[in-house]
């Protein structure tokens, strides 16, 4: 069979596998819009805190007022002890705690420096960002009432300002400080690596098990590497035009910034989709049953998720998993799209990662041959 004929074969047995049709088409656009939806207002605001007020002045009163009064936090709880306060972190009812100490403010009108502590769960890193960032805008405005109090007392006409070092926060890689650069432009990368691995897995076990029940096909005549390239390049075909959507559609109806070299780009997109194609090939010749890739691939996905280094940093993850992750397409794919979209990285400095794709690719196809080879030794062999 010619290598054209065979690829028009692998479309046909695509699009007429209702398995295959389903998880590559309607996953893939299902997810796309289901996914996002709980992302779309993007900003982190209205997070939970609580107050330990241990001075319980009007000076702390009105600062709770205005640490309230800031988009990104409410004040639910006003307590006078931290052991409550602690308590109400651990069940998840508040997600950090602000301690105004004792003698605030005697301290502040008397010009010495007062500390305020706040505790949370960093693992959180928006809320706490967040919550961080409505904290320091509240003390910031109750200093210049301050300020503006001390002048009016010293018949001052003048404001002196002592900072000689002010914060100017420019969130250079995620303006919106919010999810949708930060975790949505992963996401979507890892939902075209799932469904496509899943696509190509099913239809692989689907022919292995027409081969056990003695039903004889393409994929038993075409020759070993031809069947594995026309696979390859037909899931590959279909998921270049969900790349061309969801880069190019989905990233501007996001609001996803998109910083890459269309050249650069498009380089680094076809390598990670031929290899995602041969992951799923390979798998699909390992398992016989159609259902077994679906499994896999949803059982792997949440661990996969924190493993890809975007929602926890890879430098604090045990070096045995950071070895395992090397070997999925995923994480090259991530870390390389986020680092040219997001970050305006240029090719040349994801090389590493495009390596490690075009080196699991070709690794891939080798075993696939081999492993479709082999069979047909032993098949010939026993007949």
């Amino acid at each position: 069979m010619s290598f054209l004929r065979v690829l028009l074969e692998e479309f046909r047995a695509i699009f007429t596998n209702i398995s295959v049709v389903f998880v590559v088409v309607v996953g893939s656009l299902l997810y796309a819009f289901l996914y996002p939806s709980p992302y779309k207002n993007d900003i982190v605001d209205s997070q939970k805190i609580a107050v330990v007020d241990l001075d319980n002045s009007s000076l702390s009163k009105e600062l709770i007022f205005l640490v309230h009064s800031t988009p990104q936090v409410d004040v639910d709880y006003v307590l006078f002890s931290m052991k409550k306060a602690k308590e109400l972190l651990e069940k998840g009812e508040i997600y950090g705690i602000l301690e105004i100490p004792n003698g605030f403010e005697s301290d502040v009108y008397r010009g010495i420096p007062s500390n305020l502590s706040y505790f949370a769960n960093a693992s959180y890193f928006l809320i706490y960002g967040a919550v961080i960032d409505g904290i320091i805008r509240a003390t910031g405005e109750l200093s210049d009432k301050i300020k503006l109090w001390r002048v009016f007392l010293e018949g001052g006409s003048k404001v002196k300002d002592t900072n000689l070092i002010e914060r100017d926060s420019i969130p250079l890689f995620n303006p919106s400080v919010g999810y949708i650069n930060y975790a949505l432009a992963a996401i979507l990368v890892f939902i075209l690596h799932q469904t496509m691995i899943a696509g190509a897995g099913i239809l692989g076990a689907t022919q292995n098990q027409k081969n056990l029940a003695g039903i004889q096909g393409y994929w038993n005549r075409a020759s070993a590497l031809k069947l594995v390239l026309a696979r390859v390049c037909a899931f590959s075909m279909i998921y270049i035009v969900f790349f061309l959507f969801y880069f190019g559609f989905l990233f501007q109806m996001y609001g996803i910034h998109i910083g890459a070299d269309i050249v650069s780009y498009w380089c680094f997109a076809l390598v990670f989709i031929f290899c995602c194609a041969s992951f799923g090939v390979l798998l699909g010749l390992l398992v016989k049953k159609p259902a077994i890739p679906t499994q896999i691939i949803l059982i792997s996905s949440l661990p996969l998720i924190f493993m890809m280094g975007f929602i926890w940093p890879v430098e604090l993850l045990p070096s045995f998993i950071v070895g395992f992750v090397h070997f999925i397409p995923a994480f090259h794919g991530i870390n390389a799209f986020v680092r040219m979209n997001q970050m305006g990285a240029d090719l040349s400095l994801v090389m590493d990662h495009f390596y490690w794709l075009l080196g699991l690719c070709i690794c891939s196809i080798i075993l696939c041959v081999g492993i479709i080879t082999n069979r047909r030794k032993a098949e010939y062999l026993r007949g």
